[in-house]
């Protein structure tokens, strides 16, 4: 039998592109990327290092994917050659790679995600995170852990220039868990809204507290048109509350949102109300807390506040909300919401079990539900207890998993796992290299 010759296309470097990055990506290793005990993990991704000097068509595979998504901003300790103990400080990491990409516009080009972070909210490690954004001009997604108070004014300015599909930001350091810290103010990010017809996703926390001050940056204000975010589907902002002209402006150049947690000011009943109007065809899922001046309960409401609720919401499948802007009575209203979260007066709780008794709600599986007293009434353990106990025999017969003042002493846990983790490309321990010897991937 004549066995040919394999011919040029049997050479790896004739592996079409799509396949070799398809290929790579099962080359990175993946890690959890948040931890308990440590919280949120940033790592580089060196496994797609060596992978750059095999020959010249694989460098350009495996630099796009080196460069596509970055994460730096954890420390790391590894072995060098010697078997010796070294770690890898993340915020040189940041500092070779700002390096990397101002000297490489071609390199900064690739470069679609940034994932930052830092452990002490330094004021250089900030002002690197800053640069970084201005000169990785394609970015379209930011998740930024942390900023110095005195580089607010200069991300603010840095990501009004940004074309964000995807925006992440926390007032937190790296494994802070609870810091005080604070980013710019709500009335700032609403500025900055209308710079990014194409978001798609904000997940914002701008303070641990609502108590200010917090950082008016000098933003150019305008008045956006309307559906000037059409694309934005998913809204997550906490640590400061909306007031009522900020969430009718939301509504208005946001009119597509799917999901909305937030918190408002008690007296935005009407304005809720106009936001539920606009959103309600496409809203799945909504989680309104209430913040008040005082924690007095619901009388902190205007005496002549109404329900939000007040016709059909066919898509809502998720919805967590107090009284009196959610009631009982305007239930009827949710046929398809699966997961309730209310919190109400006695009374309510009791108006609430015989729904579920008469049918109300049919597709609910899960019920989150507190009641405390009226303010002219005395608090009454024994009354909610007695409601909760109600109200499980209700749901019980629906197979309706209930959460409530008797799960402390639950034995089972909810029908579900959190898990608060994601999977990430991770760096093993023994793969950490020279930087002089990468040329341009330097900065890990």
């Amino acid at each position: 039998m004549d066995v040919s010759a394999p011919n040029n296309s049997s050479r790896a470097s004739d592996i079409p592109p799509e396949l070799l990055d398809r290929i790579f990506k099962i080359c990175e290793r993946y890690y959890k990327r948040y931890s308990y005990s440590y919280g949120e993990i940033l790592l580089p991704k060196s496994r797609m290092y060596p992978l750059l000097l095999v020959c010249r068509t694989w460098r350009p595979v495996a630099e796009h994917r080196l460069y596509k998504s970055i994460s730096i901003g954890s420390n790391r300790t590894v072995r060098d050659r010697n078997g010796q103990k070294m770690e890898i400080v993340g915020k040189e990491v940041c500092r070779k790679l700002c390096e990397t990409v101002q000297g490489n516009p071609r390199i900064a080009s690739l470069v679609r995600e940034l994932h930052m972070g830092s452990l002490n909210v330094d004021r250089e490690e900030s002002e690197l995170h800053v640069r970084l954004i201005g000169i990785c001009k394609n970015v379209d997604e930011i998740e930024l852990y942390g900023c110095h108070e005195a580089l607010l004014e200069d991300l603010a300015q840095v990501l009004a220039k940004a074309d964000l599909v995807s925006l992440r930001l926390w007032h937190e350091r790296l494994k802070s868990f609870g810091s005080d810290q604070k980013l710019f103010s709500l009335s700032t990010l609403m500025k900055l809204l209308p710079n990014w017809p194409r978001l798609e996703k904000l997940f914002v926390r701008l303070a641990r507290v609502e108590y200010g001050p917090f950082h008016e940056a000098e933003l150019a204000g305008s008045h956006p048109t309307p559906g000037t975010c059409a694309a934005l589907r998913n809204i997550s902002i906490h640590g400061v509350s909306f007031n009522a002209a900020q969430l009718k402006q939301l509504a208005d150049i946001c009119p597509n949102l799917e999901e909305i947690s937030s918190s408002i000011r008690y007296d935005c009943d009407e304005a809720l109300r106009h936001c539920v109007q606009v959103w309600s065809s496409s809203l799945k899922v909504c989680a309104i807390q209430v913040f008040a001046p005082s924690r007095e309960g619901p009388h902190a409401f205007p005496d002549n506040t109404s329900p939000v609720v007040s016709f059909p919401l066919i898509e809502i499948r998720e919805l967590s909300m107090p009284s009196p802007l959610l009631t009982p009575s305007a239930m009827k209203f949710l046929p398809n919401v699966e997961k309730l979260g209310f919190r109400g007066e006695y009374h309510h709780g009791m108006e609430l079990a015989k729904i579920i008794e008469n049918g109300g709600m049919p597709r609910l599986r899960e019920l989150n539900a507190f009641y405390n007293s009226d303010y002219r009434e005395a608090i009454d353990d024994r009354l909610e207890r007695g409601i909760a106990k109600e109200t499980r025999r209700v749901c019980e017969e629906r197979n309706i998993y209930v959460l409530d003042i008797l799960s402390r002493n639950d034995e089972i846990g909810p029908p579900r796992v959190n898990d608060y983790s994601e999977l990430r490309p991770d760096s093993p321990d023994n793969d950490w290299h020279d930087g002089h010897r990468l040329g341009t991937v330097k900065y890990m």
